[in-house]
């Protein structure tokens, strides 16, 4: 069983190279974007944000983390992002706004990261690694197989208008899409759980190094 799904993860892989390739490309951008945008705010901007970091560090301190609020607020942002991008992807315009729906999730924690890293050195990158990876180690990719998988059936849609030719069910490709795109949600579920459960007690437990 594990073997079949192994291969059948590789094979759709290899069947969307230049998809991933693009995909991942914007993401990288995003960051890159995220980062450069961290170290050009202006002085304001960075004492408004330096204010609230430390606002966030005190409560975090000295109140109880409200973990299922956190866990409502992650699963909202998650998979809202993840419904945009299923309903992009049976039009056949919505490859370019999966791209930047892509690109600014990568923006975001680029930003957040860069930020971090500015202002505390060595430790915003020990409290990047605590706060930041642990649920994007299953989100991020996630999210990245959905946006491939929504760009591979607009792009299905837009072969089965010019090629009359060929024969495409496009029912049962949607039942497929829809499908997995519902099960690669489970994944994210757990990513929102991590950030909800996990990331938050090594957060207050590094709050107060900060």
């Amino acid at each position: 069983m594990i073997r079949r799904i192994n291969d059948t993860v590789i094979k759709h892989i290899q069947g969307n190279l230049m998809t991933y390739f693009f995909v991942l490309l914007f993401f990288m951008i995003g960051i890159s974007a995220g980062a450069f945008m961290s170290k050009a705010l202006t002085e304001t901007e960075n004492k408004e944000l330096i204010g609230y970091l430390r606002d966030f560090f005190s409560i975090v301190d000295s109140k109880a983390i409200d973990n299922f609020s956190i866990l409502k607020q992650s699963l909202l942002n998650n998979f809202q992002t993840g419904i945009i991008i299923w309903v992009l992807g049976v039009t056949v315009i919505g490859i370019p706004f999966i791209l930047l729906l892509i690109g600014l999730r990568g923006f975001i924690i680029g930003f957040t990261v860069g930020f971090f890293v500015k202002q505390m050195g060595l430790k915003g990158v020990i409290f990047s690694l605590v706060s930041i990876l642990p649920q994007n180690i299953l989100i991020v990719p996630a999210t990245i197989f959905i946006g491939v998988l929504g760009i591979s059936f607009s792009l299905m849609l837009i072969r089965s208008k010019t090629r009359k030719n060929k024969q495409y069910n496009i029912v049962n490709q949607f039942f497929l899409y829809s499908t997995v795109i519902a099960v690669v949600h489970i994944v994210i579920t757990v990513g929102c759980l991590v950030e909800a459960y996990i990331s938050p007690f090594f957060i207050k437990y590094l709050s107060t190094y900060m």
